[in-house]
């Protein structure tokens, strides 16, 4: 870990609450889980400010240091809330008060409902599970990180397109994606129309209504 990457308040259970039985010292490294991004794990490693150790119950602020920081590339930003734990266990929860790692915030004024696949509509993420299975927390990565490329992706019906041509197939996703880098528009033409300029679908429309 190189740095502080933000400054949070942490406020850690009570052992009664299922939080840890001692102690921890400054320089303590929980898994860290941000609110709606699920299937980013990552550790963060915790320098307590003014204080060397925090007891259970006890409210601090800290230094904060993640792993993997590229999965995080303008996805942060403050007051954003997460939780920390050991293995399965929530021992805390956290907020961002403030971002020293200015690569991880979020861009000013955007409304970050756009930003995160998690939060798009439920027939999005239904269609995704169902049609890659196993392979459903790598599709929803790649897309998530297309969509956090370039606010002309942040669209309900580009997403809907592009989960419909990859096909159920997570290689064959990454290719629609490039084609999508590439001209959005040729995605669309893929999606939605028939040889040679006949439209036979409409990815404005949920999942199931479609076709016109």
């Amino acid at each position: 870990m190189n740095g502080t990457d933000f400054i949070a308040e942490l406020e850690f259970l009570t052992t009664e609450q299922g939080g840890r039985n001692g102690y921890a010292k400054s320089g303590y490294r929980p898994h860290i889980e941000f609110e709606n991004y699920s299937e980013y794990l990552t550790s963060g490693q915790q320098t307590y400010i003014g204080q060397e150790k925090a007891e259970p119950g006890d409210k601090v602020k800290a230094e904060i240091a993640i792993l993997s920081t590229e999965y995080f590339t303008k996805r942060l930003y403050e007051n954003m809330k997460f939780k920390f734990c050991e293995g399965g266990r929530t021992i805390g929860f956290g907020k961002i008060i403030e971002i020293i790692n200015t690569d991880l915030e979020c861009e000013l004024d955007i409304d970050r409902k756009t930003i995160n696949l998690n939060l798009y509509p439920i027939d999005i993420l239904k269609r995704l599970e169902s049609d890659y299975g196993n392979n459903s927390g790598e599709a929803k990565r790649k897309i998530q990180d297309l969509i956090i490329s370039n606010k002309e992706f942040r669209s309900y019906r580009i997403v809907r397109a592009l989960i419909y041509v990859g096909n159920k197939d997570i290689v064959h996703l990454q290719k629609m994606i490039e084609l999508t880098l590439t001209d959005w528009r040729d995605l669309l033409m893929n999606a939605e129309y028939e040889y040679p300029d006949k439209r036979v679908r409409n990815f404005d429309n949920e999942f199931g209504n479609e076709k016109i």
